[in-house]
């Protein structure tokens, strides 16, 4: 008689725990028609997230998969090849009666449709409870749920070890989902933005939710300035700051998601921090640099097919404050000069020519 793997073991422990029939472990074994994901944000985790519901299509191809998230994120889930619906998660209404009543439609919706497997990857106090009442004959969540969350799961799965989109993935491996490609379902759209040519253009954006994210804003208009033959496209929501010179295209201000998928999939790269962007356009192929302070990137680094990190040898980073302690604010961030990104871009744009030089012998 053969001995059970790891994997065995682990799943036949959540068995016991979790008070599921055992007979649910084995291949190929409990029905799967309808599949429910719970990913409410950010735009960079839930950009993580997206080879979940390939990897969960390639297991049960003729299964319905739905996906739960703010309406954000609509346009980025409601045509992913993979997802058949879109649902919108209640976030912010005028009125708690508002809130309340579009939570019991949110919960109503859910029960109706009888999923056989949810899978919470948000881990929060909101996504469990959906969880818990949401009738799943499956409900999965994450070993680490916060605010309580674990209370609600019959299943949960343990966390792997960074980079952050491995406990996504885990979710793949607790299901015995055969292993595929790393397939985020997105593609850019075509570019309507008069003046700007595929691959024509590099995108900055200069944002994020924390302050200790944010290279220095003088610094872009120094990359801009250095490299008068390239046509840069600033986009993203914040304080503004000026940046007029004469190769800058400013779009900021809100963009749709196709919109900005658009924007940064025809780019010929793009420049930011640790941000949603820079994980769109990594997940879109395009040369992305993403710029790291406060947060490691060994943790959540962007994955695409040329990710290049750039950071400072400071002693205090990574910390993952929102607020810098230091005498010399930021350095992290700070001390990565323009120049660096300056000859990034140039072999970017230099490797690019060379490659269209050699499909149009």
């Amino acid at each position: 008689m053969s001995r059970p793997d790891s994997a065995q073991k682990d799943r036949a422990i959540g068995a016991a725990n979790f008070g599921f029939r055992p007979e649910w472990i084995g291949e190929g074994e409990f029905p799967v028609r309808k599949i429910l994901i719970l990913k409410f944000s950010s735009l960079g985790d839930v950009i993580q997230a997206l080879p979940v519901a390939g990897g969960l299509r390639r297991r049960w191809p003729s299964a319905e998969i739905h996906w739960m998230a703010f309406g954000a994120y609509r346009d980025l889930l409601a045509n992913h090849p993979a997802i058949d619906r879109f649902l919108e998660f209640p976030r912010r209404r005028k009125t708690l009666g508002a809130l309340l009543r579009d939570l019991a439609r949110c919960l109503a919706s859910v029960r109706q449709e009888h999923y056989d497997l949810l899978l919470d990857m948000q881990g929060l106090l909101r996504s469990g409870l959906l969880c818990f009442l949401s009738g799943a004959k499956r409900r999965i969540g994450p070993w680490n749920g916060r605010e309580g969350s674990i209370l609600f799961y019959r299943e949960r799965v343990m966390p792997p070890p960074p980079p952050a989109r491995e406990r996504y993935l885990a979710f793949l491996r607790y299901l015995r989902v055969p292993a595929g490609p790393l397939d985020y379902g997105l593609r850019a759209g075509p570019l309507d933005i008069p003046g700007l040519r595929k691959g024509g253009y590099v995108v900055l954006h200069p944002y994020a939710r924390w302050k200790t994210k944010l290279w220095p804003w003088r610094y872009y208009g120094e990359l801009a300035r250095s490299l008068p033959q390239v046509r840069f496209v600033v986009i993203g929501i914040g304080p503004w700051f000026p940046l007029e010179e004469k190769n800058v295209v400013d779009l900021r201000g809100h963009l749709s998601n196709d919109r900005m998928k658009a924007l940064l999939g025809n780019a010929a790269a793009t420049v930011g921090p640790d941000s949603g962007p820079a994980h769109l356009a990594a997940a879109l192929g395009v040369p992305t640099l993403v710029l790291f302070g406060p947060t490691d990137w060994r943790e959540s680094a962007a994955v695409g097919k040329d990710v290049r990190v750039l950071s400072a040898p400071t002693t205090c980073a990574p910390c993952w404050r929102t607020r810098c302690p230091q005498a010399r604010s930021v350095a992290c961030l700070s001390d990565i000069a323009p120049t660096r990104i300056r000859e990034e871009l140039k072999e970017i744009c230099e490797t690019a020519s060379q490659m269209a030089r050699q499909m149009l012998l």
